[in-house]
């Protein structure tokens, strides 16, 4: 599963000895194995193989530059959530192409950020930051792909907390208001909608949830599915 083990009592990284590692720096230390980052996105990345897909790094899982450089040269493109994200994704190397920018509350800064370096696609969480979006794209003379997330209203069956598909949690937009949504965002200038986001949370243990999710999502009449956030 991954490159740290134990030799002689003495855990190691792939085959550098830590103890020497915490001797030579110091502690507290982070050490991060390249080895278990390229196994970790091969597997990944071939599991869906057979399909049109392009594996994204959650950058608000770890943003250390080494780490995001080493999935670039893979092959991986990155999910960001913030300005100081977008722009470490693109110093490590992530082509613009290959970023999409998720989460709530983006400034307006933020979105004209992404429509300045013509980034993959937006996913907007509500028509407030669609419309905002329409505005600053239009107005660069640009069209901007988007995708709507959406809340399926499944539970993820996970702590209460992690929950971020239940009709109740903040995030995404109702499910019985995608489709109309969706149908807004085709006729608004500098917006090119392409397909629909979905997250329902963190720290999942069965398929079951994302099953759920998937089959609201995929009958949905609104376009492509697009992106499926996974944590």
């Amino acid at each position: 599963m991954h490159h740290f083990a134990y030799r002689d009592g003495v855990l190691h990284a792939e085959a550098v000895n830590l103890a020497a590692i915490a001797e030579a720096v110091g502690t507290p230390f982070y050490c991060y194995s390249t080895a278990t980052l390229e196994r970790h996105y091969q597997v990944f990345a071939e599991a869906f193989s057979d399909l049109p897909s392009l594996v994204c790094y959650a950058m608000k899982a770890n943003s250390n530059q080494a780490v995001i450089a080493t999935l670039a040269r893979l092959g991986a493109g990155a999910d960001v959530v913030s300005e100081g994200e977008l722009k470490r994704a693109r110093a490590a190397g992530v082509p613009s192409h290959k970023i999409m920018f998720s989460g709530i509350g983006k400034t307006a800064r933020e979105l004209a950020l992404a429509v300045d370096e013509g980034i993959l696609c937006v996913n907007v969480e509500s028509e407030p930051e669609l419309d905002l979006l329409s505005a600053i794209s239009a107005s660069k003379g640009r069209s901007t792909a988007i995708a709507l997330r959406v809340n399926p209203d499944v539970d993820a069956q996970t702590h209460t907390k992690l929950n971020t598909g239940r009709a109740r949690e903040k995030f995404g937009v109702a499910y019985d208001q995608a489709a109309a949504l969706y149908a807004h965002a085709a006729t608004l200038p500098g917006i090119s909608p392409i397909g629909l986001a979905v997250h329902i949370g963190s720290q999942i243990l069965s398929v079951a949830p994302y099953r759920a999710a998937y089959a609201r999502v995929g009958f949905t009449e609104v376009g492509t599915f697009a992106t499926v956030l996974l944590d």
